[in-house]
């Protein structure tokens, strides 16, 4: 009786018969499961079956989002010998995989905190930089949670990836994880803010300049008294120099910075312990006016650590009626698309995204000499809209 070999065995065969004779290389992409299947004449189920086998015994490495990559083994590391389930039905079974293969698959992951449609200029200038040099680029949310940015990174790391692009959830979490990624030589970069006790590559706004300019349009306008807001005051370093900029404005102006200017939604054990970053925005907003409203006398400006913030603020003060900018004059920093739009438009300091990731994709590209603990920080520029005008 003839004896026919598994369709899914014919795909695997195939592609290790390419890999032994060199022409699939390390890192090498293959197509996608609808043209293996399209080549085959096999169901897609088959191709996931055979990719999955191949990611078994260590021939390829599949990363979400960018596809299936050859990861050629050492000479001296034995292929695994595929078993073939006892049922005769086309199910694998489980194969002890070999050590890990030692060269990276060519993808540099960048994970940020938040989704690619608020980072699309990071995530844009990060793809463009990386298919210049044949890299593919993959995303992660963190979702301002360190343990969901914990799991992202460690499994990136162990999938061999060429290199990490992190916006990190804060400045001092996680700092066991990224210490890790250095001892491993895993190349990776960080983005807006660094993380404390740890020389790491680093691109950043010139957040000080950003926070002296902002608050220097206000003084200009003829405030006197004016509040620096934020959801968290120990969440970042980039926040702590946008309030160095802001006091060395007040200072030069002749105006000594209050303690109680600084408004921010840090919690007392009598208030809970749920933290800001757990809070709802609309609970944020609320919260941060009525600490911005208690303080006599009351400020009439206030530096707000980002637009999102800026923009919850704003609302919140419209719906009690407060009028922005004549009784209360906000500003926020990014310059994102919709502050524009805004019921009342924002006064805000722009960061160039998308010059943010072309510049972290260079520092993970380079060599170690290079990239060491290099530190690129862009300029920003103030952009003034309706939000913002002289006291009244």
């Amino acid at each position: 009786m003839t004896d026919h070999k598994p369709r899914y065995q014919i795909i695997i065969d195939y592609y290790m018969d390419h890999i032994a004779s060199g022409q699939l290389n390390d890192g090498d992409k293959l197509p996608n499961g609808p043209e293996i299947a399209a080549q085959f004449g096999v169901s897609a189920i088959t191709v996931t079956h055979a990719m999955r086998q191949l990611e078994t015994m260590g021939f390829v490495k599949r990363i979400k989002k960018a596809g299936t990559f050859v990861t050629v083994r050492q000479p001296d590391e034995p292929a695994a010998e595929p078993r073939l389930a006892a049922s005769g039905f086309d199910e694998p079974a489980a194969i002890a995989a070999p050590d890990a293969p030692s060269l990276p698959i060519p993808v540099i992951s960048l994970v940020m905190p938040f989704s690619e449609t608020i980072g699309y200029e990071i995530f844009r200038g990060v793809e463009e930089e990386c298919a210049k040099r044949g890299f593919y680029v993959t995303f992660h949310n963190s979702k301002y949670d360190d343990a969901i940015e914990r799991g992202i990174i460690q499994k990136l790391a162990k999938d061999r990836v060429s290199g990490i692009i992190v916006y990190p959830v804060s400045s001092y979490k996680n700092i066991d994880v990224f210490g890790s990624l250095a001892i491993e030589g895993v190349p990776f970069a960080l983005i807006d803010r660094s993380i404390d006790g740890l020389d790491a590559p680093l691109v950043i706004s010139d957040n000080m300049e950003a926070g002296r300019s902002v608050t220097s349009h206000l003084l200009g306008l003829g405030h006197e008294r004016i509040a620096f807001a934020c959801p968290a005051w120990n969440e970042a370093v980039s926040i702590s120099e946008r309030y160095k900029g802001y006091c060395k404005a007040l200072i030069a102006a002749g105006i000594a910075p209050k303690p109680e200017w600084l408004v921010n939604l840090d919690l007392s054990p009598a208030q809970g312990t749920e933290s800001p970053s757990e809070m709802n925005d609309a609970a944020n907003a609320d919260i941060l006016l009525d600490r911005l409203l208690a303080i006599a006398p009351a400020p009439t400006a206030a530096v707000v650590v980002n637009d999102m913030s800026a923009t919850h603020l704003l609302k919140a003060a419209l719906q009690r009626g407060i009028d922005v900018p004549g009784r209360l004059s906000i500003t926020g920093f990014d310059n994102l698309s919709f502050t524009e739009h805004l019921e009342v438009p924002l006064t805000t300091v722009e960061q160039d995204f998308y010059g943010i990731g072309r510049e972290a994709a260079k520092l993970v590209l380079a060599s170690p000499e290079q990239r060491g603990d290099a530190k690129v920080i862009l300029p920003t520029r103030l952009i003034s809209r309706q939000s913002a005008s002289a006291p009244l």
